[in-house]
């Protein structure tokens, strides 16, 4: 993904720019499924829990897949939806993350959070040099989304856990979250 091509049974093929790939995980079955490798997890920018729907959106999908009566009619695979953002937008909107300013001191602190994971003795595997390339984008991309042309550390701490948890090998049965909100009390603001 990040090298901008795809191997399959041998044959690399160049991907479209922008390229990215979402996908689910059921982290309590696993039967017919494979646990992907360190290396292929470290690609992936973010790892997100959405957890249950409320009572009414539950209720919503009831309703709505009463009255359509397949997950096709429904509208998420309909062959003439449109998109709602051009190519051309995501291009421009990505260049404008890329501008959001982070200052040295906020370079920094990324920096010591990704260093304590390598340092931790409750990890194995700390966090990559992709993994801190990733917190850098991430935070510029909440800025922006926030309306800010600045990084805060605000955004750092909230980001932490979402990208960098997935990227650690743990040594017992600790859970990844809980050792990444330890360091961000532990490691301070430059």
């Amino acid at each position: 993904m990040e090298e901008q091509q795809v191997t399959v049974d041998g044959v690399s093929r160049d991907v479209p720019t922008p390229f990215f790939v979402i996908a689910t995980q059921n982290p309590i079955e696993y039967q017919g499924t494979f646990p992907l490798p360190e290396a292929q997890m470290d690609r992936f920018m973010l790892s997100l829990s959405l957890g249950y729907p409320t009572q009414a959106e539950e209720l919503q999908m009831l309703q709505r897949h009463q009255k359509l009566g397949s997950f096709e009619q429904t509208g998420f695979l309909r062959s003439d939806s449109q998109p709602g953002i051009s190519l051309i937008e995501v291009q421009e909107l990505r260049g404008i993350c890329d501008q959001v300013k982070l200052d040295t001191f906020l370079q920094q602190y990324i920096l010591d959070l990704v260093r304590a994971t390598r340092q931790d003795e409750e990890i194995t595997l700390g966090v990559s040099p992709r993994g801190t390339l990733a917190l850098q984008r991430a935070t510029q991309a909440l800025a922006f989304l926030l309306g800010r042309d600045y990084a805060i550390p605000d955004d750092v701490k909230f980001l932490a856990p979402h990208v960098l948890c997935h990227r650690l090998i743990l040594t017992g049965g600790r859970r990844a979250r809980t050792v990444i909100e330890r360091l961000l009390r532990a490691v301070p603001i430059p």
